[in-house]
């Protein structure tokens, strides 16, 4: 049995069926309400519970050979949270630990890294064998099938700087590879796409694919997210949890404006046996 964390979120439901492939029952864990519909994609155990909730944890992990841990992102307790199942995990005897981190997590001045190397230096602390994902931010950010019907492609940083992708399938591919695998131990892999070009580049590749014209458009910071969330009313004042979210992402997205992000896509090749996915790729596979 191996037990996912963050189980409802989008790299969760591209991860469970990845580890079904390869033939692994999957314990799903989530806060999210509806993780009882992660059977729909192959999970054997869905469980609702919270990651600050230590019985919840503790149930959790008891039983499971391996964990996967993914922490909520943009969350003010990430770190906490991946404390809290790296402890549980070493005292359950859980054979092998792999946490999904960031690539470049030594970019301390950006929270969400900030909370993915607290979490990673407790993995190397815990004495469980362990593998730390790195992935580069996701083509999935990208919602190809949208930005036609729009005709732009908009992003909350500079369209002409720079950054690099990778595909989330590429991604939980890896992690269903990895687990469970001695190989992989006390190993760290950066996982990071062949592309490295700007937004403006990105539209130019959907415009030719798909023949429609698409334009890069830079938007307020603001419009990435909704302070309240969703569901809130329009007076609803912030939490504290929507002001470290913001903040997260101003830092975030003035980081990416600024000086963008890369990395080295020969690791992620290696493992995958086969180049990874491209844009070009995903854009012919979103709109198939």
């Amino acid at each position: 049995m191996i037990l996912v964390t963050a189980a409802a979120g989008r790299t969760g439901r591209s991860l469970i069926p990845a580890l079904v492939r390869r033939g692994y029952a999957v314990r799903a864990f989530d806060v999210a309400p509806g993780v009882e519909q992660l059977t729909d994609i192959g999970a054997a155990e869905p469980v609702t519970g919270d990651m600050l909730d230590p019985g919840a944890v503790a149930a959790a992990v008891d039983g499971v050979e391996a964990v996967i841990h993914i922490g909520p992102p943009m969350h003010p307790r990430e770190a906490e949270m991946g404390h809290a199942m790296v402890a549980a995990a070493r005292r359950a005897g859980v054979a092998h630990f792999v946490q999904f981190s960031v690539t470049h997590p030594q970019l301390e001045p950006l929270l969400n890294h900030q909370a993915k190397l607290a979490v990673e230096r407790m993995v190397l602390l815990s004495r469980i064998p362990f593998t730390i994902l790195q992935p580069m931010h996701y083509m999935q950010n990208i919602d190809v099938r949208r930005v036609v019907e729009r005709g732009v492609l908009t992003q909350p940083y500079a369209v002409d700087t720079p950054l690099a992708h990778v595909d989330l399938e590429d991604v939980t591919e890896v992690a269903a590879l990895v687990v469970t695998d001695p190989k992989h131990h006390h190993a760290t892999y950066e996982l990071c796409g062949d592309d490295y070009v700007s937004a403006r580049q990105l539209a130019a590749t959907i415009a030719t694919i798909t023949g429609r014209p698409v334009t890069a458009e830079q938007v307020p910071v603001a419009h990435a997210f909704s302070i309240g969330g969703p569901s809130a009313a329009p007076d609803t004042p912030p939490t504290e949890e929507d002001d470290w979210r913001r903040d997260a992402m101003v830092r975030l997205f003035d980081h990416y404006g600024r000086y963008g992000i890369t990395g080295n896509p020969n690791v992620l090749g290696w493992l995958l046996g086969r180049s990874p996915t491209s844009f070009e790729e995903y854009v012919r596979r979103s709109i198939g």
